[in-house]
């Protein structure tokens, strides 16, 4: 079982955060309940990991790539371990388990993993794809002085500009929202015509032969409550004031 963290796509790690010396994701709790190889594995997050300029200069996508190298490496090397490469199965949450329901839509993992779950989240969420990646790519770039007038400048600028900077030039304030968090998840998987190709929901239809099951988490989304109470009901307002 290839375990995928979420984290908005913004922040996480593969075992999660450690809270009085237990780790948030541990696959020891897995393993020791069931005959399975747990593997978990880091990804790039935030600007390094799903800034786009939506084109070619900077395509986007670049955590998702790594999650499918690392699937990957488990197909090619579990045997080693004791596993069996015909019998994988990816799961994740939240940011996770969209990533997870995107990695059974890509071309690129055909015959990869057996089955997929996904918890609290798939391909078809309006968080799960950013449809406005150029706004966010200026936004950093203004941050860290790159020019924003050509995508080309503005991506050769930002690959020599230092991870740091490029990481902390995105700042979201919980403070002063207008819209519920989701709606400032700045740094998201992008249709970008090639890992991506299509609209998700366009994608399921000729999506890779494995068994997937999705759900929802109890509690997943209490962490983002407190931000949010005072704006929830503000999209519906739209619709009816």
């Amino acid at each position: 079982m290839v375990w995928i963290y979420g984290g908005a796509y913004l922040f996480g790690a593969a075992e999660g955060a450690n809270v009085l010396n237990n780790y948030l994701y541990d696959g020891e709790e897995l393993a020791l309940r069931g005959n399975v190889i747990v593997v978990t594995f880091n990804y790039r997050l935030g600007p390094l990991g799903f800034l786009s300029t939506g084109d070619a200069n900077a395509p986007g996508n670049y955590g998702l790539w790594d999650q499918h190298m690392a699937i990957a490496w488990v197909r090619r090397n579990i045997v080693s371990f004791g596993g069996s490469p015909d019998n994988i199965t990816i799961f994740g949450e939240s940011a996770g388990a969209a990533s997870v329901s995107l990695q059974t839509l890509t071309p690129y993992n055909v015959g990869l993993f057996k089955r997929a779950i996904s918890q609290s989240g798939t391909g078809l969420c309006p968080w799960a794809i950013q449809r406005d990646p150029l706004f966010w790519a200026k936004q950093v770039a203004t941050k860290v002085g790159c020019p924003v007038d050509d995508t080309a400048r503005l991506a050769d600028c930002l690959r020599v500009t230092d991870p740091r900077a490029l990481t902390l030039a995105f700042k979201m304030d919980l403070t002063n929202m207008e819209y519920p968090i989701v709606h400032y998840l700045a740094f998201s998987p992008v249709i970008d015509g090639d890992f991506i190709p299509d609209e998700p929901q366009n994608l399921f239809a000729h999506a890779a032969d494995v068994d997937y099951l999705a759900g929802v988490n109890n509690m997943d989304g209490h962490m983002f409550a407190g931000a949010d109470l005072a704006v929830i009901n503000e999209p519906l307002r739209k619709i009816k004031p």
